[in-house]
């Protein structure tokens, strides 16, 4: 009888590079729900639209070094890159209270986001140089869900700490959440890859050729995330149940958690259109509840019924992202997924500012329920037929 020996996924480098990207995703996001409101009160001529669209400025920052990651992961060793971006992401949150005026907020986002964009494309790639060449897909899905609960959980920290204390207390929880990341960082062991000489300017590491149709998919999504993330805190100060806001983040966390024990359990062997059409309905019933129900329990429930919805759909198509590239893209794809990600997240912070300045929340989350049937039918006439065609694997 021969035995059959399987690579271990979660070795110890895997762990400390799982916390590490669930760290640096909570690090940023706690500032989300806050910061528009805060700009606003520091800045006094600053609308809260104005605030948005600086916001956003973090992911399109992204685009700026993009081209340059493939020369910078090559040339560099992998790991030090990381370590020095993820410090200084990180240094930079510092000067949030510093600054005195909307341009240098303006700026500090500008550099954060650019600089952001090379730490999680290096920290993908060093996760994918640590993990068996056999289990890379399945250590791809679970890293990246690292940072999809760091996303949930980030604000609800920040709106807790805020709530008792000020902007200063949350500033100092995410330095010391980032650098405990970075921490985490240091402590792996990385394998020598050789140079191959990697252009100086490329798309390799930045976007995948087969990947636009999917990208579009996803900022769409992605869009009502950032509307909700950013406007969720005034639309609950406004039906005076402020209060529930931190639970209503709590609320997506367990909901992102049902989702991964839903993809092992209940869709363990269903198709990838299945979770994908599921996730979008679940996002657009979430949207109708905040909608018709104004109480304590239906924004609770509303949260848990966000986070399976995007749980389920985000991550699938992390995988549709991973099929469509080559053996040697996987680091290619995690970036292009990431980049679809949050550029849409940063549409959806400065579109949700200004609609809530120009209107009220309630056309938040109807603006929010038109974006997720686009999605679900751009997916369904256009993703699922180019996945199919396109797909490698």
């Amino acid at each position: 009888m021969y035995k059959v020996f399987t690579a271990k996924l979660w070795t110890s480098n895997f762990v400390w590079a799982y916390i590490s990207n669930f760290l640096l995703f909570v690090s940023l996001y706690m500032f989300l729900p806050i910061l528009p409101m805060y700009m606003v009160a520091k800045f006094p001529s600053t609308t809260l639209g104005e605030a948005g669209i600086v916001l956003a400025l973090f992911a399109g920052a992204m685009f700026l070094v993009g081209p340059f990651y493939s020369y910078i992961i090559d040339t560099y060793k992998r790991k030090d890159v990381c370590m020095f971006s993820f410090l200084t992401v990180i240094a930079i949150v510092g000067g949030y209270s510093l600054i005195g005026c909307l341009f240098w907020m303006a700026v500090l986002r500008i550099i954060q986001g650019a600089l952001f964009g090379i730490t999680t494309a290096t920290s993908s790639t060093v996760a994918i140089d640590i993990t068996s060449t056999t289990r890379r897909s399945e250590g791809n899905i679970h890293f990246n869900w690292a940072g999809r609960l760091g996303m949930a959980f980030g604000p609800m920290i920040g709106l807790l700490l805020f709530s008792f204390s000020d902007l200063q207390t949350v500033l100092y929880a995410s330095i010391a959440s980032g650098f405990a990341g970075f921490l985490c960082m240091a402590i792996i062991k990385v394998p020598f890859r050789a140079p191959i000489g990697a252009k100086a300017f490329s798309t390799d590491r930045f976007l995948l050729s087969r990947g636009w149709v999917t990208s579009g998919n996803l900022v769409f999504i992605s869009i009502i995330f950032g509307m909700l993330i950013s406007t969720i805190n005034v639309y609950a100060a406004s039906i005076n149940l402020q209060y529930v806001t931190i639970r209503f983040f709590g609320a997506i966390g367990f909901g992102f958690i049902l989702a991964m024990i839903a993809n092992r359990i209940v869709f363990v062997a269903a198709d990838f259109r299945a979770r994908i059409v599921s996730g979008l309905i679940l996002i657009i019933l979430s949207l109708l509840l905040l909608i018709t129900h104004y109480d304590e329990i239906s924004l609770i429930t509303s949260g848990v019924l966000i986070g399976l919805g995007f749980g389920l759909a985000a991550s699938d198509f992390l995988v549709l992202f991973v099929n469509l590239s080559e053996h040697c893209q996987r680091g290619t794809a995690n970036t292009n997924y990431l980049l679809a990600w949050e550029v849409g997240v940063g549409i959806g912070v400065a579109l949700g500012c200004n609609l809530v300045e120009s209107d009220s929340c309630m056309i938040v989350f109807q603006v929010g329920i038109i974006f997720a049937v686009i999605a679900l039918l751009y997916f369904l006439l256009f993703t699922t037929k180019h996945f199919v065609k396109n797909k490698k694997r």
